[in-house]
C-alpha cells in the first residue's frame, strides 16, 4: 500500500509538470494568458506623455473640409501651418504610395515636407510587393516624398491569438532588409544589434515591443485637424512636440483592438502609435520570461504543492487555493512593479489538476479501505442476539459486490444499534453512558425518571434533558453521608479528590422523592482515557430499603409496644400477690388491668387497620363525601362527650360532592384525625369538621376537594409538627400521645385508638392519590387538611397515580 502511494506521487511529480509544459503552449491556455494579461495591463497603465500631441482627422474635420480623401494640397497647407512653430517631429500617418490627379498637389506637399522633420509609414504588402529595391515586402511612398521625409519605417501591429494587439516589432521584414518601426525612428530608439540569420524569403520580426497603454481611447491630448489648419491652435501647444497626424473618425483609417480600448473596443492606429512612441521614450516594455525560467515558473509551484500535500494531506484545498492565489498575486506584482509578465494560467491550471488528482487518489484509497473493511464486517458471524441475515444472491457485476457487502454491513450495524437502543431505553434499571470526565452522553427513560423530572419522557426529551450534564455534579446533592466525625470526613474527602470519579461516586444515594439507588460503573472502549467511555448503572434499592425499615419498625413495635401492656399487667399482679389482701383484688387493680388489656387490644386493632391501609386491596367507588364525614362524626361522638368536647360538622346539605374512594378506609382515616383532635382538646372546646370543593375551570369533571379537621387544643411547636409529618409512618409521636391520654379517658374508649392512627391516615391518603397538610402553634390548636382528587358524576372510580405529598 505504501509502495503504491510512493509510486503514484513520483508519477505526479514527473508526468504532471511535463504535461503542463505541453499544455501551456496550447491555444486555450494562451487565450487564458492573454485574458489575464489584458486585465493586468489596465492596472499597469501610466500617465500619457505631455510632449505627444495627436492632430486628429475627426468627424468635425470631415464635416468642415469635405469627404475623404482630401487633396494633398490640404496636407501641404497643414505642414506649412506647422513649420513656423518648429515641432520636434511630425508623423504623417498616411500611405502616399499613389500619385494625385493633379501633380502640383504632390509637388506642394513635397515642398512642405522639406520645411520640418516628417516621418512616413510603409505599407505592408507581403508577396504583392516587389522583392527588389530597398523595401522588399513593403510599398514605399512616392519617391518625391521619400526623398524629403526625415524617416520611413513600418507601422504594423501583430495581434495575439485572441485578436488583441499588444506587441509590435521594432524591426520587421525579409533578411537583409529589416525595416525599423517608424515610431522608433521618431524616438531615436532603433536597435543596432545584428539581426539573426534566416533563410531567404523568411519574414522576420525582431526586437518586440510589448506595449503598456496609457489608458482608453482619448487618453492622449488631441486637437482637430481643421483647427490646426486654420491656425486656431496656440503655437506653444505645437512647439517642440511630437505631432502625430492620423484618422480617429469611425470607419476611417486602421482601428486596432487593444486591452485598453474600453467600451468601443478599438483604438485608432494613430493612438496606438502614440502609446508605442511614449513607451520607447520612457523605456517601457513588458518583459517575458525566457523558456527555462518559464518552465520553472510552471513546474516549481506543482512540486511545492505536492510536497505540502504530502505533509498536510487533510488541507488539500487550502494548499492548492493558497498557491494558486500566490501565483496570481506574484504575477500581478511583477507586472505592476517591474513590467515582467509571468503567465499565471499554466501554474494555476496545473495546481487545479494536481488537486483533482490528489483528491481522486485519496478518495480511491479510502474507498478501497472501506471496501476491505465492509467485506471484513460482512464476513463476521452473527452474534448471540443477532438475527442471521438473509442470504442474497451475489451481484453479477464485480464492481457491485463491494457495494452489496457495504449495504449488508450497514444493515447489520443498524439492526444491532436499534436493538441496543431499544434494550437500553426499555431497561427498568437506570442506565447512563458517560465520557471520561463524567459527562452524560446518553441515558434511558429510567435514568431520566430517577434523576430528571420524574415523569416518563419520550426518547428525544430524555436525551435532551440529561445529555451534557456532569454526573458528579448531578449526584453531589444526593449523596448519602457516611457516619463519622468531621475530621475523618475531611480526610476522606481529601483522599477522594485523587480518585477517579467512578470510585468517588461509588455508594448509595437518595433522591428528593426518597428513592434509593446505588451507582455501579464499568469502562468500555479503548484503554486510552480520551477514547474510553463508561457504562453507569443505577439499580434502585427503594423497595429493599423500605422493607428493611419496615422490618426494623415492626421489630421495635413487637418488642416494645405490644410487650409493654403485658409487662404492666404482670407487674400489677405481682404487686397484688405480694400484698396483704391477695384474696380479693382491689377495684384500682382491676381498672389498671382492664386499661392495659384495652391498650393491647387497641394496638392490635390499629395494627390490623394499618396492615389493611398499606395493602392494595382497596374497593374504589363513587362515594358521597358528606356521608363519610357525618359517619366519622357519629363514630367519635361518644368519645367527644366523655371528654367534654363538641364536634361541629360544617357541611352544606345541598352539596353532592362525590369522590372515587374506599368509603370504609377513608372513614377510618377521618375518625383517627378526629380522635386525635378530641384527645388534645380542652373541655368545653370545639373540634370542627368541614369540606370545600375546588373545581378546575378548565376541566369541569376535575378539581380537588379539601377536608378540614381543626381543634382548639394545646397545639404543637413547629419542630413537633415537622416530626409528626416527616417521621416514618408518624407512629412514634402518636404512640407517645396515646401513652399520655388513654389512662385519663379509659371509662369511655375512643372509636379508634391513635397508636398507629396517623400512619393509617397517611397510608389511606396516599392510596387515594391525595396529600395531607397541617398547621399548628402552641396554644392555638391544630388544623389538618386532606386534599383528594375530585370527580363529579363519575361513572366509576379511578385510583390516582401520583405519589403522596406532605
Amino acid at each position: 500500500m505504501r509502495t503504491r502511494l510512493v509510486i503514484e506521487r513520483l508519477l505526479m511529480a514527473l508526468l504532471l509538470p511535463m504535461a503542463m509544459l505541453v499544455l501551456s503552449h496550447r491555444p486555450f491556455v494562451m487565450q487564458l494568458h492573454d485574458a489575464i494579461q489584458a486585465r493586468m495591463l489596465r492596472l499597469a497603465s501610466h500617465a500619457p506623455a505631455a510632449d505627444i500631441l495627436i492632430i486628429a482627422i475627426d468627424e468635425r474635420s470631415l464635416r468642415e473640409l469635405g469627404r475623404w480623401p482630401w487633396p494633398r494640397q490640404t496636407h501641404a497647407r497643414l505642414l506649412e501651418q506647422l513649420a513656423p512653430h518648429a515641432p520636434r517631429a511630425v508623423l504623417l500617418d498616411l500611405f502616399l504610395t499613389e500619385p494625385s490627379i493633379d501633380p502640383r498637389d504632390d509637388e506642394r506637399l513635397a515642398l512642405a515636407m522639406g520645411k520640418l522633420p516628417v516621418y512616413l509609414p510603409l505599407l505592408h504588402a507581403g508577396v504583392l510587393a516587389p522583392m527588389s529595391g530597398n523595401w522588399p515586402g513593403f510599398l514605399p511612398p512616392l519617391a518625391m516624398f521619400a526623398e524629403r521625409a526625415r524617416g520611413i519605417g513600418h507601422a504594423g501591429l501583430t495581434p495575439d491569438i485572441d485578436g488583441v494587439a499588444r506587441t509590435l516589432y521594432l524591426r520587421e521584414g525579409y533578411p537583409g532588409h529589416l525595416q525599423p518601426y517608424v515610431g522608433a525612428l521618431m524616438a531615436d530608439s532603433v536597435p543596432s544589434r545584428v539581426p539573426a540569420a534566416a533563410p531567404p524569403g523568411t519574414w522576420l520580426q525582431e526586437d518586440p515591443l510589448r506595449l503598456l497603454f496609457a489608458g482608453p481611447r482619448g487618453s492622449y491630448r488631441t486637437v482637430p485637424y481643421v483647427s490646426v489648419l486654420r491656425g486656431e491652435v496656440p503655437g506653444d501647444l505645437l512647439r517642440g512636440k511630437l505631432l502625430l497626424v492620423g484618422a480617429t473618425a469611425p470607419g476611417l483609417g486602421d482601428q486596432t483592438l487593444t486591452p485598453n480600448a474600453s467600451v468601443r473596443g478599438v483604438l485608432p492606429g494613430v493612438e496606438v502609435h502614440a502609446n508605442a512612441i511614449d513607451d520607447l521614450l520612457h523605456g517601457r516594455n513588458v518583459r517575458v520570461l525566457p523558456p527555462p525560467a518559464y518552465a520553472a515558473w510552471t513546474v516549481v509551484p506543482l512540486w511545492i504543492a505536492l510536497w505540502l500535500l504530502i505533509r498536510m494531506a487533510r488541507h488539500a484545498l487550502p494548499v492548492a487555493f493558497g498557491l494558486a492565489t500566490a501565483c496570481l498575486l506574484l504575477s500581478l506584482a511583477a507586472m505592476l512593479a517591474r513590467h515582467w509578465w509571468l503567465p499565471p494560467a499554466a501554474p494555476i491550471l496545473g495546481l487545479a489538476i494536481l488537486y483533482l488528482l490528489w483528491i481522486w487518489r485519496r478518495l480511491e484509497s479510502q474507498f478501497a479501505y472501506l471496501r476491505e473493511r465492509a467485506q471484513a464486517l460482512d464476513m463476521l458471524p452473527a452474534g448471540a442476539f443477532e438475527m442471521p441475515p438473509a442470504l442474497a444472491p451475489a451481484a453479477a457485476d464485480s464492481a457491485q459486490r463491494p457495494k452489496q457487502a457495504l449495504d449488508r454491513a450497514i444493515a447489520r450495524v443498524q439492526r444491532m444499534q436499534k436493538l441496543m437502543d431499544e434494550a437500553m431505553h426499555t431497561m427498568p434499571v437506570a442506565m447512563l453512558i458517560c465520557d471520561e470526565e463524567g459527562r452524560i452522553v446518553s441515558s434511558n427513560a429510567a435514568a431520566f425518571c430517577l434523576l430528571g423530572a420524574g415523569a416518563l419522557p419520550s426518547r428525544d426529551g430524555e436525551a435532551a434533558a440529561l445529555r451534557g450534564l456532569l454526573l458528579p455534579e448531578l449526584l453531589a446533592p444526593l449523596g448519602v453521608a457516611a457516619a463519622g466525625d468531621a475530621a475523618a470526613g475531611d480526610s476522606m474527602a481529601a483522599a477522594a479528590r485523587h480518585l477517579h470519579w467512578t470510585e468517588r461516586l461509588h455508594g448509595e444515594y437518595q433522591t428528593r422523592e426518597a428513592r434509593v439507588f446505588r451507582l455501579e460503573a464499568a469502562p468500555f472502549g479503548a484503554a486510552a482515557p480520551e477514547d474510553r467511555g463508561w457504562v453507569v448503572a443505577l439499580p434502585e434499592l427503594t423497595a429493599e430499603r423500605e422493607a428493611q425499615r419496615q422490618r426494623d419498625e415492626w421489630r421495635r413495635f413487637l418488642s416494645h409496644d405490644l410487650r409493654s401492656p403485658q409487662v404492666t399487667i404482670l407487674s400489677l399482679l405481682s404487686m397484688h400477690g405480694a400484698g396483704t389482701d391477695a384474696a380479693s383484688p382491689s377495684p384500682d387493680l382491676l381498672r389498671a388491668i382492664r386499661r392495659e388489656a384495652e391498650r393491647t387490644l387497641t394496638l392490635a386493632e390499629d395494627f390490623m387497620d394499618y396492615t389493611e391501609a398499606e395493602s392494595n386491596d382497596y374497593r374504589f367507588a363513587p362515594t358521597h363525601l358528606g356521608t363519610v364525614l357525618l359517619d366519622a362524626r357519629d363514630q367519635v361522638w361518644p368519645y367527644a362527650q366523655a371528654n367534654g368536647v363538641r364536634v361541629e360538622a360544617r357541611l352544606n346539605e345541598a352539596d353532592e360532592t362525590t369522590v372515587p374512594a374506599d368509603g370504609s378506609l377513608l372513614t377510618r382515616a377521618i375518625v383517627n384525625l378526629l380522635n386525635n383532635a378530641i384527645r388534645h382538646s380542652r373541655r368545653d372546646s370545639c373540634v370542627s369538621l368541614g369540606m370545600e370543593a375546588m373545581p378546575d375551570p378548565q376541566h369541569p369533571t376535575g378539581g380537588t376537594v379539601r377536608i378540614t379537621v381543626g381543634d382548639e387544643g394545646l397545639g404543637m411547636t413547629a419542630s413537633q409538627l415537622q416530626a409528626l409529618l416527616t417521621t416514618p409512618r408518624g407512629r412514634r409521636l402518636a404512640m407517645a400521645d396515646e401513652d399520655r391520654t388513654i389512662a385519663t379517658h379509659a371509662a369511655v374508649p375512643a372509636a379508634r385508638g391513635m397508636g398507629l392512627g396517623f400512619s393509617v391516615v397517611r397510608a389511606v391518603v396516599q392510596q387515594h392519590g391525595g396529600r395531607i397538610e397541617a398547621q399548628s402553634a402552641p396554644g392555638a390548636g391544630t388544623t389538618f387538611w386532606i386534599t383528594l382528587p375530585l370527580r363529579r358524576g363519575a361513572a366509576r372510580a379511578e385510583r390516582a397515580g401520583h405519589p403522596l405529598r406532605t
